[in-house]
C-alpha cells in the first residue's frame, strides 16, 4: 500500500513558519544548505541529502523562471508528502534565469521520491502563479511572512 500523501496546492504544503525573509545568501548552494537545514528541523529530513538533491536537480537546468522568480525542487527519499519553503533573499541573487534577471522570490518544493502526476501538478500550479505579473507585484509589496503566507495559500 502506498503511504504517500498527495498534496497539490500551496495551502497543503506550506506553513507560515517556512516563509523565510531577508535570508543572507548570495549563491544557490548556500541557499539550498540554509533551506535544507531549516526544513529538517520540523520535517525529520537529512539536510545534507536535501541540499544535495536540490543542487543535483539545479545542475540539470536552472529552475529560475525569469521575472525574479525561481522554483527549485527535488525528489527526496523517505519523504511521505510534499513540503515547501518560500525564501526572499536579503539581496536578489543570480539564478541563471532565462531572462538573466536576479531572483527575489524563491519557492523551494520537496516531493517524495515516488512523486507522481499530482506532484507535477503542484509544480505547475506554483509556476503558473509566479508567472502572473499582478501576483508578483503584490508579493513584492508584502512586508512580512504572514502577508506572504496569506497571499500564497489563497490561490
Amino acid at each position: 500500500m502506498n503511504q504517500t500523501l498527495i498534496r497539490h496546492s500551496l495551502a497543503d504544503v506550506l506553513i507560515e513558519d517556512d516563509i523565510l525573509l531577508d535570508m543572507a545568501v548570495t549563491r544557490k548552494n548556500q541557499l539550498f544548505d540554509k533551506v535544507a537545514s531549516h526544513l529538517s528541523e520540523h520535517a525529520a529530513l537529512n539536510p545534507v541529502l536535501v541540499s544535495r538533491r536540490l543542487a543535483e536537480r539545479e545542475a540539470l537546468g536552472s529552475t529560475g523562471l525569469g521575472q525574479g522568480v525561481a522554483i527549485p525542487h527535488a525528489r527526496i527519499p523517505g519523504l511521505t508528502h510534499a513540503i515547501a519553503a518560500f525564501v526572499r533573499p536579503k539581496v536578489a541573487m543570480a539564478f541563471d534565469a532565462p531572462d538573466g534577471k536576479p531572483v527575489y522570490a524563491i519557492l523551494v518544493l520537496l516531493v517524495p521520491e515516488t512523486a507522481n502526476e499530482q506532484h507535477l501538478q503542484l509544480l505547475a500550479v506554483a509556476a503558473q502563479l509566479f508567472c502572473d505579473k499582478d501576483f508578483r507585484a503584490t508579493l513584492r509589496a508584502c512586508e512580512d511572512a504572514a502577508s506572504i503566507y496569506r497571499l500564497l495559500i489563497q490561490r
